[in-house]
């Protein structure tokens, strides 16, 4: 992938900007909802590729954490189900729990 599908700029003005559809939610609500609309757009992506131009880290065999500047974050795990690959998206404003499989319940 040559570029992110959306910047921290982007999902600044989005967040701070009045007029934005998205103004006063969390940047990973934004960049999670923003990520729907591209992933219509395009034929192939990579989801952890995708997120990879953000901070983010592996916090599970299978969970990543995507962390934002308003300090929101996203969790995304990867799973097989009848034999495709399958990614859900968490995402929280704050979390303080270690048990990251118990946020996809």
């Amino acid at each position: 992938m040559n570029k992110p599908f959306i910047t921290q700029a982007q999902l600044a003005l989005y967040k701070y900007q009045p007029s934005s559809k998205y103004f006063g939610q969390s940047m990973a609500l934004i960049a999670q909802k923003e990520f729907e609309e591209f992933v219509n757009n395009v034929k192939e992506y990579d989801i952890l590729e995708s997120f990879s131009y953000f901070l983010n880290k592996r916090v599970a065999h299978n969970i990543w954490k995507i962390y934002f500047s308003d300090e929101s974050v996203i969790f995304i795990r990867k799973s097989e189900e009848n034999g495709k690959t399958v990614h859900e998206f968490v995402y929280q404003e704050y979390t303080d729990s270690s048990d990251f499989n118990s946020m996809f319940e």
